[in-house]
C-alpha cells in the first residue's frame, strides 16, 4: 500500500471511530460545530507521522507542514496543533481498543486451543538515579523495576497476543499499570476470563492458585519452573519443559521488539504531563497497530 493510500485509510478509520464514540466519551474541545481543522486530522497527522518513523511531535508537525500542505490546508501553529493533540488523550485509549477489534486481531474460529501470550513492557520516564528525582504523570506512574532495565521510573505496557508459527503474533488486548504494579496482579482478572486456551508467560505469572481457576476453565498456565531453596536443580524433562515455554514465549519479546523499533514507544523521557504520557503510549500503540494491519 503507498503512502497516499495509508494516509486516506488512517483518515476514514478516524472518521469511523469519532462516528461512533458515545457523546459521554467524547466532547469536542473546539467552540466551532465545525472547525476548519478536525480533530480527525489532529489524530490522522500523529498517527501517520509515527508510521513515517517520526519520534516526536515536532518532527511530525514539521513533516506535516513541509510536505502535506495540499492535504491539511487549515494545519494550526505548532503551539495550537500540540494543545489539540494533548486535549484528545483521553479518545487513543478508545481509538486502541477500536482497532483491536480489526479482523487482523481476532481469534481464528478454527483454532480449537489458542496459544495465548502474555506480558509486559516498561514505558521509561526516567531510569538509574534518576527515576528518584521524577515526578512527572505521578497519577499514573512510579519507580518500578523490571529485569532487563533496572530500577525506573514509568509504567507498564500489559500485552495479551495471540502466537502465529513463523508469523509476528498478534496483540489481542493491552493495559497500563503504574511500574510498581506486580505483572500477575495487573491481569489475573483478565487471564480468568480466557476459555479453552494455553497461555504462556513468564515466571512472575506463575502462581498455583491462578492455575487452578484457569483449569476450571479448560485453560492451562505455562510458565518456566522457578528454582527455590527446596528445588535446587531441574530434571531433564523440567529443563525441556522451560526451553519450550520460553521458545514459545519469545514471540512476544520480538512482538515488543517490532513495537520500540516502529514507534519508540519504550522511551518516553521528554514527556512533560500525563497528558502527553498518554498521547505517547497508546497513540504509538494505535499507529503500530495500523502498521500491523497494512503489512501483514
Amino acid at each position: 500500500m503507498d503512502w497516499q493510500n495509508q494516509l486516506i485509510t488512517v483518515y476514514l478509520t478516524s472518521c469511523k471511530f469519532f462516528s461512533q464514540l458515545s457523546p459521554y466519551i467524547f466532547l469536542k474541545i473546539s467552540p466551532n460545530s465545525n472547525p476548519s481543522f478536525t480533530d480527525e486530522e489532529t489524530i490522522t497527522i500523529y498517527i501517520f507521522g509515527i508510521l513515517n518513523e517520526l519520534k516526536n511531535i515536532k518532527s511530525i508537525f514539521k513533516f506535516t507542514k513541509n510536505f502535506l500542505s495540499e492535504w491539511f490546508p487549515n494545519l494550526p501553529s505548532y503551539e495550537g496543533f500540540l494543545f489539540r493533540l494533548n486535549n484528545l488523550n483521553h479518545l487513543f485509549p478508545e481509538l486502541s481498543k477500536f482497532l483491536l477489534q480489526n479482523k487482523k486481531f481476532k481469534l481464528n474460529s478454527n483454532t480449537t486451543k489458542p496459544f495465548v501470550l502474555i506480558d509486559s513492557l516498561p514505558i521509561i520516564l526516567a531510569k538509574g538515579f534518576r527515576a528518584h528525582k521524577c515526578n512527572t504523570a505521578k497519577e499514573i506512574s512510579s519507580i518500578g523495576f523490571c529485569s532487563s532495565k533496572n530500577l525506573f521510573y514509568g509504567l507498564k505496557l500489559h500485552l495479551t497476543a495471540l502466537f502465529k508459527n513463523k508469523r509476528l503474533a498478534s496483540p489481542v488486548s493491552m493495559k497500563i499499570t503504574r511500574a510498581a504494579t506486580h505483572d500477575l496482579t495487573a491481569v489475573k482478572n483478565d487471564l480468568l476470563n480466557l476459555n479453552h486456551s494455553e497461555l504462556f508467560a513468564d515466571r512472575a505469572y506463575c502462581d498455583q492458585f491462578t492455575k487452578q481457576k484457569l483449569a476450571k476453565k479448560n485453560s492451562n498456565l505455562h510458565t518456566p519452573i522457578k528454582l527455590s531453596r527446596s528445588k535446587k536443580t531441574l530434571s531433564y524433562d523440567e529443563k525441556v519443559y522451560s526451553k519450550s515455554v520460553s521458545s514459545i514465549r519469545q514471540s512476544i519479546e520480538i512482538l515488543f521488539n517490532w513495537l520500540i523499533e516502529s514507534s519508540g514507544i519504550q522511551t518516553a523521557s521528554k514527556v512533560r504531563s500525563t497528558k502527553g504520557l498518554l498521547v505517547h503510549v497508546f497513540g504509538r500503540f494505535s499507529a503500530c497497530l495500523f502498521k500491523y494491519m497494512f503489512f501483514f
